[in-house]
């Protein structure tokens, strides 16, 4: 036992180390953790509830487990010796991109040399956090996480990112009440039969009734082992741009207000050539003018035909239990938005788009659910190709 503490401390130690680094030493993308195989199911605004047995009735299914996720919002972080390591100043707390799930149900589909130790936290109640989250909130096992109404979380196990799901807090379905994790986000299912992502998610779409696509990856497909699979999930944003507390907007369902010193040390309004005056994150900045700069200087300024901004203390679509939209970090633009009105196909300059990527910007114009207007900065370095 005392070994074991004694490699978990250590890993959380290496795991600060390399959260530090600045964005320009990351040279290499960090590397995976093999998981089981599976194939991934989810859809834009989450599944439907009772979804669970019914996938597991569709022919060729051994396995599943749906997996609930929505945000917790975190009002202190102690050490197991009670001294407090992070508080917020009232009424602000930070929000935890927290996932919820069946321990048995899980089981399968994480790596056996963490099952027992994953499964065993969350029957008992406790929490699960991947490397990054333990560095950026500096716990460790028998650390705990405080959440509204005084629900104390207590760290079981800390494991890989991709372990984790790359959540900030992985809990049981049970604990995951008392925090409010209520939305089914996503499902794995382990199959005897290897369908293709097309064909299963027609059979999931039949199940699952009216809404937004289904998105399916094939087994080793998914660029991150969850929902919204190919965008970073909010422990890379936190670990990329910054790390803001915020409460839920009186009386503005799906905005953020924010406190602390995020807006005062990450952001910045500056004067972007061919997008006029705005806000966004300080990392973001040169990119972007390189991207609009390379612009002009081709004879392409007739591509940008508005701009709809960066920065905006918003959840995803709005919606009051959704994660904080990327543009909350200042770190995504909307570019021709009265052209390319979300989940309509594109009408941008496919020229734009390249230019973009090269710069460093992922496109939500090939989405499940397109939103061609809207531009991603991603660090190098920082994340899985």
């Amino acid at each position: 036992m005392l070994r074991r503490m004694v490699a978990v401390r250590i890993a959380i130690v290496l795991a600060t180390a390399a959260a530090l680094q600045p964005a320009a030493a990351a040279s290499a993308s960090p590397a995976r953790t093999w998981l089981p195989p599976a194939y991934l199911a989810w859809r834009t605004g989450g599944l439907p509830s009772g979804l669970a047995p019914k996938l597991a009735r569709l022919t060729g299914v051994t396995r599943v487990v749906v997996v609930a996720g929505d945000t917790a919002w975190m009002v202190r972080s102690v050490r197991a010796s009670g001294n407090v390591v992070d508080r917020p100043r009232a009424p602000f707390r930070v929000p935890i991109d927290a996932f919820a799930a069946r321990p048995f149900a899980m089981a399968p589909f994480l790596p056996l040399g963490y099952r027992r130790e994953v499964t065993r936290a969350l029957a008992r109640g406790r929490g699960v956090i991947g490397a990054t989250s333990a560095a950026m909130r500096r716990l460790g096992v028998g650390d705990r996480m405080v959440f509204g109404g005084n629900h104390r979380i207590v760290i079981g196990a800390v494991v890989p990112d991709d372990v984790a799901s790359w959540s900030e807090l992985l809990v049981s379905r049970e604990t995951g009440a008392h925090l409010g994790i209520r939305d089914d986000r996503f499902a794995l299912l382990q199959m005897t039969s290897h369908p293709t992502e097309r064909t299963l998610a027609g059979k999931i779409r039949r199940l699952a009734g009216p809404g937004y696509p289904i998105r399916v990856r094939a087994p080793g497909r998914a660029r991150f082992r969850r929902h919204a699979d190919s965008v970073w999930p909010p422990v890379l944003m936190k670990k990329g741009f910054g790390e803001f507390v915020a409460r839920p907007y009186p009386g503005r369902p799906g905005y953020l207000q924010m406190g602390g010193s995020f807006i005062r040390r990450h952001l910045a309004t500056r004067t972007v050539p061919l997008l006029g005056r705005t806000t966004c994150n300080t990392r973001v900045f040169p990119p972007l003018v390189a991207a609009m700069r390379e612009l002009r200087r081709r004879g392409l300024s007739g591509a940008i035909h508005g701009f709809a901004g960066c920065f905006s203390a918003r959840t995803v679509m709005r919606r009051p239990n959704s994660a904080p939209s990327h543009h909350a970090w200042g770190a995504a633009v909307d570019i021709n938005a009265a052209q390319n009105p979300y989940g309509a196909r594109s009408h941008q300059d496919p020229r734009l788009v390249a230019v973009m990527a090269r710069h460093g910007f992922t496109w939500g114009g090939t989405w499940t659910v397109p939103d061609a207007m809207h531009f991603e900065y991603e660090i190098p370095g920082f994340a899985p190709a």
